[in-house]
C-alpha cells in the first residue's frame, strides 16, 4: 500500500471517507447530497424520488449518518435500496439509541429486517449493534421475526446500528413493511389471544392490591430498564462479535 496514500488516510484533516474506498480498490467514488455545499457530485434531495438514471448504478450504496437527518425517510431508504445494482450492497451506519436531537429519527434493527428482505429485492446479511462506550462490544443482533418476539434494548450512551444486505433483485416502491409481532398477532389470533390474557389478569391483580400499585410499576419499569441494557445482553439474544473492537 503506498505510503502516500496511508499518510493522506490518517491525516486528521482527512474529512470524508473517499481516500479510504480508494485504498479499497474503488475506482468511481460519488456523493449525492441536497447541496453542493460540500462538494458532492450529485445534487438530489433524498426527501425527492431519485430519477431512473439512478437506479442500479452502484456496486455499494454507503449510508454513513446520512437517513436520519432526512424528514421523508421511506423515500429516502428506497431510494438507496434501488441505487444499488443487482449482486450489489447497501451498508447503513445509522442511530439505534440515545441520539436524541441528533437527526429526525433513531432506527431498530426491526425496521431494516423487515424492509431489507426477499419479498423487497433484498438479504440482510448482518445486523450489529454497538454502543459508544470504552471497552464496548459489537452484537450481532438476529431477526425478531426468527425469535418470534420483539428485541427491546436500553443503552446508557449513544448506540449505533450497522446493517450490510445485498440485493436479490427488484426493490418495489409500493412495498410497505409491517412489524413481525404484529404480523404474527394478525395471522395466529389465538396464540395472540392467550398472550393477551395472561397480561390481563396480571393487570387486575396488581389494581385489586391498589397500594402496591404505584412501587410495583415503578420498580418494574426500573428493573426491566437495566434487564434490557445492550451491554448486559441478559436476554442473551445477542451474539457478541468478539473479534471486532475500535481503535481510538
Amino acid at each position: 500500500m503506498p505510503e502516500d496514500r496511508v499518510r493522506r488516510l490518517l491525516d486528521p484533516t482527512t474529512e470524508y471517507c473517499e481516500e479510504f474506498f480508494r485504498l479499497l480498490g474503488a475506482k468511481e467514488i460519488v456523493a449525492i447530497d441536497a447541496s453542493d455545499y460540500e462538494g458532492a457530485q450529485i445534487v438530489h434531495d433524498m426527501n425527492r424520488q431519485i430519477p431512473d438514471s439512478l437506479g442500479s448504478s452502484f456496486d455499494l450504496v454507503l449510508d454513513s449518518g446520512t437517513l436520519e437527518h432526512i424528514f421523508d425517510f421511506p423515500t429516502a431508504l428506497r431510494n438507496a435500496a434501488q441505487m444499488v445494482r443487482p449482486d450489489g450492497r447497501f451498508i447503513s451506519i445509522t442511530m439505534a439509541n440515545n441520539f436524541c436531537g441528533h437527526g429526525f429519527y433513531q432506527f431498530s434493527p426491526e425496521l431494516f429486517y423487515r424492509f431489507l428482505c426477499p419479498q423487497n429485492g433484498y438479504a440482510l446479511d448482518s445486523c450489529i449493534l454497538w454502543e459508544d462506550i470504552p471497552g464496548s462490544m459489537f452484537y450481532q443482533v438476529p431477526d425478531p421475526d426468527s425469535l418470534r418476539t420483539r428485541i427491546d434494548l436500553t443503552s446508557e450512551f449513544g448506540a449505533y446500528l450497522i446493517v450490510s444486505a445485498h440485493r436479490l433483485g427488484d426493490v418495489s416502491r409500493e412495498f410497505i413493511p409491517q412489524q413481525s409481532d404484529y404480523m404474527r398477532r394478525w395471522s395466529e389470533p389465538e396464540e395472540s389471544a392467550q398472550e393477551s390474557s395472561n397480561m390481563e389478569w396480571l393487570r387486575i391483580s396488581v389494581r385489586r392490591i391498589q397500594i402496591l400499585r404505584s412501587a410495583f410499576v415503578t420498580l418494574n419499569a426500573k428493573a426491566r430498564y437495566r434487564r434490557l441494557r445492550i451491554k448486559r445482553n441478559a436476554q442473551q439474544l445477542l451474539t457478541p462479535l468478539k473479534d471486532l473492537r475500535v481503535l481510538r
